[in-house]
């Protein structure tokens, strides 16, 4: 099987078209923010699999689950940066660092808007030397490992709109004692 290889570079004059999973960190999108800047690819948002802990219950068959939970995960963000001198350079990789640092960013990609990451930079490979246009990666720890929705739910009685909402008998203003007693 071939691999795909991009011959033509993305210039981002498109009508401001963006890289397929550009990623929008806190908002923005970093392609906005740096010239030169463009996401290649992104690594870690796909299927993750669940750390079950399990017991052995006397000699029965198999196992039993007490509970499984989803672990953390990493999402490998591959770019390319490239200018047209030393100083452009530097000053666009101080400008990612600033970005990418802090506690944690609210996290998308361009290719899924309904979703975001609660992420944190973590590392960055090593970056090509003696040079004014590189491709590298970066890391982002995301600790609950989960997928938000940006979609708001609401919810509401709507088919039972004229009655109580309180569900419990005998607990608000009708109450109604029922007394017992052993004549009958």
């Amino acid at each position: 099987m071939y691999d795909f290889r991009e011959t033509t570079p993305f210039t981002g004059s498109d009508d401001n078209q963006r890289p397929a999973e550009a990623m929008l960190i806190d908002g923005q999108y970093i392609e906005d923010l740096i010239p030169g800047y463009s996401t290649l690819q992104v690594s870690g948002r796909e299927l993750l699999s669940q750390s079950i802990e399990k017991q052995t219950i006397g000699k029965s068959d198999g196992d039993f689950i007490q509970y499984a939970r989803n672990p953390s995960r990493e999402i490998v963000v591959g770019y390319r940066l490239a200018a047209s001198d030393n100083l452009s350079f530097r000053q666009a990789f101080y400008k990612l660092n600033s970005i990418l640092h802090g506690d944690s960013h609210q996290v998308s990609f361009n290719d899924d808007p309904s979703k975001y990451w609660i992420a944190t930079f973590s590392d960055i490979d090593d970056v090509p030397k003696g040079r004014n246009a590189i491709t590298s990666s970066f890391t982002l720890f995301v600790p609950d490992g989960i997928a938000h929705s940006v979609a708001t739910q609401t919810a509401d009685n709507m088919p039972y709109k004229d009655l109580s909402d309180n569900l419990l008998h005998n607990t608000g203003d009708d109450w109604n004692p029922i007394v017992w007693s052993t004549d009958g």
